[in-house]
Protein backbone atom coordinates (compact mmCIF):
# COMPACT_ATOMS: atom_id res chain seq x y z
CA UNK A 1 0.00 0.00 0.00
CA UNK A 2 1.10 3.23 -1.17
CA UNK A 3 2.17 5.81 1.76
CA UNK A 4 1.45 9.23 2.03
CA UNK A 5 4.09 11.35 4.01
CA UNK A 6 2.30 14.04 6.26
CA UNK A 7 4.36 16.84 4.53
CA UNK A 8 2.87 15.84 1.55
CA UNK A 9 -0.64 17.17 3.22
CA UNK A 10 1.05 20.64 4.83
CA UNK A 11 -0.64 23.89 3.18
CA UNK A 12 1.06 24.71 -0.25
CA UNK A 13 3.41 27.37 1.00
CA UNK A 14 5.19 25.44 4.42
CA UNK A 15 6.19 22.70 2.20
CA UNK A 16 8.14 24.75 -0.07
CA UNK A 17 11.51 25.95 1.35
CA UNK A 18 12.16 29.64 2.68
CA UNK A 19 14.87 29.52 -0.40
CA UNK A 20 12.60 28.59 -2.88
CA UNK A 21 9.42 31.16 -1.69
CA UNK A 22 9.77 34.35 -3.34
CA UNK A 23 10.25 31.82 -6.73
CA UNK A 24 7.17 30.27 -5.61
CA UNK A 25 5.48 33.25 -4.89
CA UNK A 26 6.30 34.32 -8.95
CA UNK A 27 5.12 31.24 -10.35
CA UNK A 28 1.46 31.09 -8.33
CA UNK A 29 1.15 34.91 -9.69
CA UNK A 30 2.07 33.27 -13.35
CA UNK A 31 -0.95 30.58 -12.96
CA UNK A 32 -2.92 32.99 -11.47
CA UNK A 33 -2.76 35.48 -14.53
CA UNK A 34 -2.67 32.29 -16.74
CA UNK A 35 -6.46 31.43 -14.95
CA UNK A 36 -7.71 34.66 -14.62
CA UNK A 37 -7.72 35.00 -18.46
CA UNK A 38 -9.53 30.99 -19.17
CA UNK A 39 -12.18 32.23 -16.12
CA UNK A 40 -12.51 35.90 -17.65
CA UNK A 41 -13.18 34.45 -21.25
CA UNK A 42 -15.13 31.34 -20.14
CA UNK A 43 -17.31 33.82 -17.99
CA UNK A 44 -17.97 36.23 -21.03
CA UNK A 45 -19.30 33.47 -23.42
CA UNK A 46 -21.18 31.28 -20.94
CA UNK A 47 -22.61 34.22 -19.08
CA UNK A 48 -24.04 36.31 -22.33
CA UNK A 49 -25.12 32.97 -24.20
CA UNK A 50 -27.55 32.49 -20.81
CA UNK A 51 -28.49 35.94 -20.92
CA UNK A 52 -30.04 35.60 -24.95
CA UNK A 53 -31.11 31.89 -25.02
CA UNK A 54 -34.29 31.93 -22.33
CA UNK A 55 -36.63 30.93 -25.20
CA UNK A 56 -33.92 28.33 -27.06
CA UNK A 57 -33.89 27.02 -23.16
CA UNK A 58 -37.46 27.14 -22.54
CA UNK A 59 -36.42 28.93 -19.47
CA UNK A 60 -38.23 31.58 -17.20
CA UNK A 61 -40.51 34.28 -18.69
CA UNK A 62 -38.89 36.88 -20.56
CA UNK A 63 -40.56 39.67 -18.38
CA UNK A 64 -37.21 38.74 -15.93
CA UNK A 65 -34.74 39.78 -18.76
CA UNK A 66 -33.68 42.77 -17.28
CA UNK A 67 -33.46 41.37 -13.91
CA UNK A 68 -31.36 38.84 -14.60
CA UNK A 69 -29.19 41.09 -16.81
CA UNK A 70 -28.55 42.99 -13.71
CA UNK A 71 -27.51 40.76 -11.63
CA UNK A 72 -25.06 38.97 -13.99
CA UNK A 73 -23.59 42.68 -15.31
CA UNK A 74 -21.11 42.46 -12.13
CA UNK A 75 -19.62 39.23 -13.95
CA UNK A 76 -19.33 40.21 -17.14
CA UNK A 77 -17.55 43.70 -16.18
CA UNK A 78 -15.11 41.69 -13.95
CA UNK A 79 -14.29 39.38 -16.68
CA UNK A 80 -14.10 42.41 -18.91
CA UNK A 81 -11.61 43.92 -16.36
CA UNK A 82 -9.75 40.91 -16.58
CA UNK A 83 -9.40 40.80 -20.26
CA UNK A 84 -8.56 44.33 -20.40
CA UNK A 85 -5.90 44.35 -17.84
CA UNK A 86 -4.58 41.18 -19.85
CA UNK A 87 -4.34 42.36 -23.41
CA UNK A 88 -3.26 46.09 -22.85
CA UNK A 89 -0.19 45.30 -20.40
CA UNK A 90 -1.94 47.32 -17.23
CA UNK A 91 -2.62 45.25 -14.70
CA UNK A 92 -4.21 47.98 -12.42
CA UNK A 93 -5.28 44.95 -10.51
CA UNK A 94 -3.21 41.66 -9.35
CA UNK A 95 -5.05 38.10 -10.73
CA UNK A 96 -5.39 36.67 -7.24
CA UNK A 97 -8.13 40.20 -6.31
CA UNK A 98 -9.68 39.72 -10.07
CA UNK A 99 -10.43 36.12 -9.87
CA UNK A 100 -11.86 36.81 -6.25
CA UNK A 101 -13.62 39.47 -7.70
CA UNK A 102 -14.96 37.28 -10.83
CA UNK A 103 -15.54 34.32 -7.95
CA UNK A 104 -17.95 36.56 -5.99
CA UNK A 105 -19.68 37.99 -8.28
CA UNK A 106 -20.45 34.71 -9.76
CA UNK A 107 -21.87 33.45 -6.65
CA UNK A 108 -23.65 36.73 -6.00
CA UNK A 109 -24.99 35.82 -9.26
CA UNK A 110 -26.05 32.56 -9.09
CA UNK A 111 -27.29 32.52 -5.52
CA UNK A 112 -29.87 36.29 -6.39
CA UNK A 113 -31.13 34.06 -9.53
CA UNK A 114 -31.96 31.36 -7.19
CA UNK A 115 -33.97 33.23 -4.85
CA UNK A 116 -36.07 34.84 -7.77
CA UNK A 117 -36.74 31.96 -9.79
CA UNK A 118 -37.43 29.45 -6.67
CA UNK A 119 -40.48 28.04 -6.55
CA UNK A 120 -40.27 24.78 -4.77
CA UNK A 121 -39.86 21.76 -7.12
CA UNK A 122 -40.18 23.10 -11.13
CA UNK A 123 -38.57 23.33 -14.12
CA UNK A 124 -37.18 26.98 -13.57
CA UNK A 125 -35.44 25.79 -10.31
CA UNK A 126 -34.54 22.29 -11.63
CA UNK A 127 -32.70 24.71 -14.62
CA UNK A 128 -31.43 27.49 -11.80
CA UNK A 129 -29.59 24.51 -10.13
CA UNK A 130 -28.31 22.94 -12.84
CA UNK A 131 -26.19 26.34 -13.39
CA UNK A 132 -25.72 26.38 -9.31
CA UNK A 133 -23.83 23.11 -9.98
CA UNK A 134 -21.88 24.39 -12.78
CA UNK A 135 -21.24 27.50 -11.45
CA UNK A 136 -19.80 25.76 -8.11
CA UNK A 137 -17.87 24.24 -10.09
CA UNK A 138 -15.80 27.10 -12.01
CA UNK A 139 -16.11 29.11 -8.74
CA UNK A 140 -13.67 25.93 -7.10
CA UNK A 141 -11.07 26.39 -10.03
CA UNK A 142 -10.57 30.07 -9.62
CA UNK A 143 -8.85 29.20 -5.87
CA UNK A 144 -5.58 29.24 -7.22
CA UNK A 145 -3.81 29.41 -3.81
CA UNK A 146 -5.80 26.25 -2.41
CA UNK A 147 -8.66 26.06 0.29
CA UNK A 148 -8.41 29.71 2.15
CA UNK A 149 -9.48 30.74 -1.20
CA UNK A 150 -12.26 28.70 -1.91
CA UNK A 151 -13.76 29.62 1.41
CA UNK A 152 -13.11 33.14 0.88
CA UNK A 153 -15.37 32.54 -2.30
CA UNK A 154 -17.72 30.62 -0.71
CA UNK A 155 -17.91 31.37 2.93
CA UNK A 156 -19.24 35.38 2.11
CA UNK A 157 -21.80 34.52 -0.15
CA UNK A 158 -23.55 31.89 1.67
CA UNK A 159 -24.83 32.96 4.59
CA UNK A 160 -26.12 36.09 2.92
CA UNK A 161 -27.89 33.74 0.81
CA UNK A 162 -29.27 32.04 3.90
CA UNK A 163 -30.15 35.19 5.69
CA UNK A 164 -31.87 36.32 2.42
CA UNK A 165 -33.81 32.88 2.36
CA UNK A 166 -35.10 33.39 5.37
CA UNK A 167 -36.32 37.26 4.98
CA UNK A 168 -38.44 36.16 2.02
CA UNK A 169 -39.89 33.37 4.30
CA UNK A 170 -38.25 30.27 2.98
CA UNK A 171 -36.95 27.53 5.24
CA UNK A 172 -33.70 26.15 5.48
CA UNK A 173 -35.52 22.61 5.20
CA UNK A 174 -37.52 23.23 2.56
CA UNK A 175 -34.19 24.68 0.18
CA UNK A 176 -31.97 21.58 1.36
CA UNK A 177 -33.46 19.16 -1.47
CA UNK A 178 -32.45 21.88 -4.60
CA UNK A 179 -29.32 22.56 -3.00
CA UNK A 180 -28.11 19.47 -2.31
CA UNK A 181 -26.30 18.20 -5.61
CA UNK A 182 -24.66 22.26 -5.45
CA UNK A 183 -23.71 21.52 -2.01
CA UNK A 184 -22.36 18.37 -3.07
CA UNK A 185 -20.44 19.98 -6.38
CA UNK A 186 -19.04 22.26 -3.70
CA UNK A 187 -17.33 19.90 -1.41
CA UNK A 188 -15.79 18.25 -4.94
CA UNK A 189 -14.59 21.48 -5.81
CA UNK A 190 -12.97 21.79 -2.13
CA UNK A 191 -11.11 18.51 -2.57
CA UNK A 192 -10.25 19.29 -6.21
CA UNK A 193 -8.91 22.79 -4.91
CA UNK A 194 -6.76 20.92 -2.60
CA UNK A 195 -5.26 18.57 -4.75
CA UNK A 196 -4.50 20.76 -7.47
CA UNK A 197 -2.94 23.04 -4.64
CA UNK A 198 -0.66 19.98 -3.85
CA UNK A 199 0.10 19.11 -7.33
CA UNK A 200 1.62 22.59 -8.02
CA UNK A 201 3.89 23.10 -5.14
CA UNK A 202 4.97 19.17 -6.20
CA UNK A 203 5.44 19.97 -9.82
CA UNK A 204 6.92 23.72 -8.70
CA UNK A 205 9.22 21.71 -5.99
CA UNK A 206 10.32 19.40 -8.74
CA UNK A 207 11.44 21.75 -11.07
CA UNK A 208 13.59 23.66 -8.88
CA UNK A 209 15.51 20.98 -7.40
CA UNK A 210 16.32 20.22 -10.86
CA UNK A 211 17.13 23.67 -11.54
CA UNK A 212 19.54 24.04 -8.56
CA UNK A 213 21.15 20.59 -9.52
CA UNK A 214 21.91 22.21 -13.40
CA UNK A 215 22.90 25.25 -11.67
CA UNK A 216 24.80 24.90 -8.25
CA UNK A 217 27.64 22.73 -6.99
CA UNK A 218 26.23 20.13 -4.52
CA UNK A 219 29.43 20.51 -2.01
CA UNK A 220 29.48 23.73 -1.26
CA UNK A 221 25.94 25.05 -2.57
CA UNK A 222 28.04 27.74 -5.25
CA UNK A 223 27.06 28.08 -8.38
CA UNK A 224 28.69 25.71 -10.73
CA UNK A 225 30.99 26.75 -13.54
CA UNK A 226 28.52 26.74 -16.31
CA UNK A 227 25.83 28.88 -14.54
CA UNK A 228 28.37 31.32 -13.70
CA UNK A 229 29.35 31.07 -17.32
CA UNK A 230 26.37 32.23 -18.56
CA UNK A 231 26.16 35.12 -15.92
CA UNK A 232 29.22 36.66 -17.08
CA UNK A 233 27.69 36.31 -20.28
CA UNK A 234 24.43 38.40 -19.49
CA UNK A 235 26.73 40.72 -17.04
CA UNK A 236 29.11 41.04 -20.42
CA UNK A 237 26.46 42.06 -22.46
CA UNK A 238 25.28 44.87 -19.98
CA UNK A 239 28.84 46.25 -19.96
CA UNK A 240 29.00 46.33 -24.01
CA UNK A 241 25.60 48.09 -24.21
CA UNK A 242 25.69 50.95 -21.03
CA UNK A 243 28.89 50.87 -20.69
CA UNK A 244 29.25 49.87 -17.60
CA UNK A 245 32.14 48.03 -15.58
CA UNK A 246 32.19 44.73 -13.84
CA UNK A 247 34.72 42.69 -11.81
CA UNK A 248 36.54 39.50 -11.38
CA UNK A 249 38.11 37.68 -8.23
CA UNK A 250 39.70 34.23 -9.05
CA UNK A 251 40.90 32.67 -5.80
CA UNK A 252 42.67 29.54 -4.76
CA UNK A 253 42.89 28.05 -1.45
CA UNK A 254 46.64 27.74 -0.65
CA UNK A 255 48.31 24.24 0.24
CA UNK A 256 44.55 23.08 -0.51
CA UNK A 257 46.07 19.95 -1.08
CA UNK A 258 48.15 18.76 2.06
CA UNK A 259 44.81 19.60 4.12
CA UNK A 260 43.46 16.54 1.97
CA UNK A 261 46.46 14.33 2.73
CA UNK A 262 46.98 15.34 6.26
CA UNK A 263 43.36 15.08 7.51
CA UNK A 264 41.78 12.95 4.91
CA UNK A 265 39.11 13.75 1.82
CA UNK A 266 36.14 14.36 4.17
CA UNK A 267 37.79 17.10 6.02
CA UNK A 268 39.12 18.71 2.65
CA UNK A 269 35.07 18.82 1.50
CA UNK A 270 34.09 20.35 5.26
CA UNK A 271 36.60 23.45 4.99
CA UNK A 272 35.61 23.63 0.95
CA UNK A 273 32.31 24.65 2.76
CA UNK A 274 33.61 27.09 5.47
CA UNK A 275 34.97 28.43 2.59
CA UNK A 276 32.22 29.27 0.77
CA UNK A 277 30.05 30.51 3.61
CA UNK A 278 32.97 32.73 4.87
CA UNK A 279 32.84 34.64 1.31
CA UNK A 280 29.38 34.48 0.73
CA UNK A 281 29.10 36.70 3.69
CA UNK A 282 31.04 39.16 2.62
CA UNK A 283 29.00 39.63 -0.67
CA UNK A 284 26.01 41.44 -1.83
CA UNK A 285 22.90 40.24 -3.20
CA UNK A 286 23.68 40.88 -6.82
CA UNK A 287 27.37 39.76 -6.27
CA UNK A 288 27.92 35.98 -7.78
CA UNK A 289 30.27 32.86 -6.15
CA UNK A 290 31.31 30.01 -7.86
CA UNK A 291 33.17 27.12 -7.40
CA UNK A 292 35.01 27.59 -10.51
CA UNK A 293 36.93 24.04 -10.41
CA UNK A 294 38.58 22.02 -7.43
CA UNK A 295 39.40 23.98 -4.57
CA UNK A 296 39.05 27.51 -7.25
CA UNK A 297 36.66 30.18 -6.36
CA UNK A 298 35.34 32.83 -8.51
CA UNK A 299 33.90 36.07 -7.59
CA UNK A 300 31.61 38.12 -10.00
CA UNK A 301 30.89 42.00 -9.26
CA UNK A 302 28.76 44.23 -11.25
CA UNK A 303 28.94 47.65 -11.55
CA UNK A 304 32.30 47.36 -9.53
CA UNK A 305 35.46 48.89 -10.48
CA UNK A 306 38.78 47.78 -9.54
CA UNK A 307 39.35 49.83 -6.32
CA UNK A 308 35.80 48.06 -5.40
CA UNK A 309 36.71 44.72 -6.69
CA UNK A 310 40.20 45.16 -4.28
CA UNK A 311 38.16 46.18 -1.37
CA UNK A 312 36.09 43.01 -1.70
CA UNK A 313 39.00 41.06 -2.23
CA UNK A 314 40.78 41.71 1.02
CA UNK A 315 37.85 41.41 3.23
CA UNK A 316 37.29 37.96 1.48
CA UNK A 317 41.33 36.94 2.06
CA UNK A 318 40.71 38.11 5.92
CA UNK A 319 38.23 36.40 6.61
CA UNK A 320 39.52 33.40 6.35
CA UNK A 321 43.49 34.17 7.51
CA UNK A 322 42.49 35.82 10.43
CA UNK A 323 40.56 31.96 12.02
CA UNK A 324 41.26 29.04 11.64
CA UNK A 325 38.94 26.53 10.82
CA UNK A 326 37.57 23.81 13.23
CA UNK A 327 36.91 20.94 11.83
CA UNK A 328 35.94 18.09 14.35
CA UNK A 329 39.28 17.82 16.87
CA UNK A 330 41.40 19.74 14.03
CA UNK A 331 42.13 23.38 13.97
CA UNK A 332 42.98 23.89 10.58
CA UNK A 333 44.73 27.76 9.07
CA UNK A 334 43.85 27.99 5.69
CA UNK A 335 44.09 31.29 3.59
CA UNK A 336 43.33 32.10 0.40
CA UNK A 337 44.97 33.92 -2.66
CA UNK A 338 43.18 36.13 -4.99
CA UNK A 339 43.82 37.65 -8.58
CA UNK A 340 41.37 40.50 -9.40
CA UNK A 341 40.55 42.66 -12.92
CA UNK A 342 37.94 44.44 -14.16
CA UNK A 343 36.51 44.91 -17.71
CA UNK A 344 34.29 47.62 -19.56
CA UNK A 345 33.50 45.57 -22.07
CA UNK A 346 35.85 46.42 -24.32
CA UNK A 347 37.02 42.82 -24.41
CA UNK A 348 35.39 39.33 -24.43
CA UNK A 349 34.49 36.95 -21.34
CA UNK A 350 37.78 34.60 -22.27
CA UNK A 351 40.35 37.81 -22.18
CA UNK A 352 38.91 39.09 -18.84
CA UNK A 353 39.29 35.75 -17.07
CA UNK A 354 42.46 35.13 -18.20
CA UNK A 355 43.53 38.48 -17.00
CA UNK A 356 42.50 37.20 -13.52
CA UNK A 357 43.94 33.80 -13.90
CA UNK A 358 47.51 35.55 -14.37
CA UNK A 359 46.93 37.97 -11.39
CA UNK A 360 46.11 34.82 -9.20
CA UNK A 361 49.52 33.14 -11.18
CA UNK A 362 51.57 36.19 -9.96
CA UNK A 363 49.67 36.20 -5.99
CA UNK A 364 50.78 32.44 -5.83
CA UNK A 365 54.49 33.25 -7.06
CA UNK A 366 54.84 36.65 -4.55
CA UNK A 367 54.08 34.49 -1.47
CA UNK A 368 50.12 33.51 -1.09
CA UNK A 369 47.98 34.88 0.85
CA UNK A 370 47.53 38.28 -1.00
CA UNK A 371 45.34 39.78 -3.31
CA UNK A 372 47.39 40.97 -6.98
CA UNK A 373 45.51 43.05 -9.90
CA UNK A 374 46.03 43.66 -13.56
CA UNK A 375 44.11 46.09 -14.64
CA UNK A 376 42.14 45.95 -18.06
CA UNK A 377 43.05 47.26 -20.83
CA UNK A 378 42.25 51.20 -21.18
CA UNK A 379 39.74 52.29 -23.00
CA UNK A 380 40.84 54.29 -26.72
CA UNK A 381 40.82 57.92 -25.67
CA UNK A 382 38.22 60.27 -27.40
CA UNK A 383 39.60 62.37 -30.40
CA UNK A 384 40.04 65.93 -29.58
CA UNK A 385 38.11 68.18 -31.59
CA UNK A 386 40.99 69.15 -33.45
CA UNK A 387 41.51 66.00 -35.02
CA UNK A 388 37.92 65.06 -35.70
CA UNK A 389 37.98 68.08 -37.86
CA UNK A 390 40.90 67.27 -39.35
CA UNK A 391 39.80 63.91 -40.17
CA UNK A 392 36.62 65.13 -41.41
CA UNK A 393 38.75 67.41 -43.78
CA UNK A 394 40.36 64.53 -45.02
Amino acid sequence: MMMVKSSDLQPPLKRVPPKWIPAYEAYIRIVERKVAVIAAWTLLVTVLFYQFTHELRLAHPTEMWLTELGFRIPVLLSALITLFSHYTGKPFIQSRQLLRIMGLSLMTMILALFLIHYSGPSAETYQVTNMMIISFFGVSAFSVRGPREWCLMFLIPLPVFFLSAKAMGLSIAELLPPMFDPFVMMIIGLVMSEALGQLRVGEFIARQRLKEHATTDQLTGLLNRRAMLQLLEREHSRAQRYGATYSLILGDLDWFKRVNDTYGHNVGDIVLQETARRLGSHMRTQDALCRWGGEEILILLPETDLDGARHVAEKARLSLAEKPMEVKEHSIPQTISLGITSCYGLDDIESTIKRADDALYLAKNNGRNRTEEIAPPNPEPALTEAEIIFDTAN
